[in-house]
């Protein structure tokens, strides 16, 4: 399906604009959510709490730990492109860039949703769901265009990627951390 004409010219410019409106949208609502949590939670705590998902997490991806993530497993239905070659791939891509209605490969959008209800201020909880969007179009494009089976590669190097990806995504944490207004 991904490599059907529907995902060349302004299709798959929508549908990755609809990633990025997605990614922002989960984000806002994370947002909203916490504006509640973090009324009773110290900030101490609530990076606490961040730091033991991540931890969490983090095993997981290494395959220490063996645990399910809530998750839709099944994929955003072909449905959507009843409404055409314009705004069919547009509600395909917001229904995947929240990340609440199809699969997610790894668990760091879950530390980063956390970090976003816990901690984040409105232009941090926006640049992460911009980052979140950008990073399911970055995936989409890379495999669309990958001359050779992005799935098999993907498996291949899945526990270097984690690492490395866990890695970045340990140091941006401690970054926002330390900047973080007291």
């Amino acid at each position: 399906m991904l490599s059907s004409p529907v995902w060349r010219g302004v299709p798959a410019l929508a549908f990755r604009v609809g990633l990025l409106i997605g990614g922002v949208i989960s984000a806002a609502v994370l947002l909203v959510a916490g504006s509640l949590l973090r009324v009773p939670l110290p900030e101490p705590v609530r990076w606490a709490l961040i730091g033991m998902v991540l931890i969490a997490v983090l095993l997981k991806e290494m395959g220490v730990l063996r645990f399910t993530l809530p998750e839709n497993r099944r994929l955003v239905p072909e449905s959507v492109f009843r409404l055409g070659r314009l705004v069919g791939p547009l509600q395909f891509g917001v229904e995947m860039g929240t990340g609440a209605r199809t699969y997610l490969p790894s668990g760091l959008p879950y530390v980063a949703a956390v970090s976003v209800l816990l901690t984040a201020p409105i232009s941090g909880a926006l640049l992460v769901g911009i980052g979140f969007g950008l990073g399911r179009a970055l995936m989409t494009t890379a495999n669309l265009r990958y001359p050779d089976d992005w799935d098999a590669q993907w498996t291949r190097y899945s526990s270097r990627l984690a690492i490395m990806l866990g890695s970045a995504f340990v140091v941006s944490l401690l970054g926002a951390a330390w900047t973080a207004p007291s």
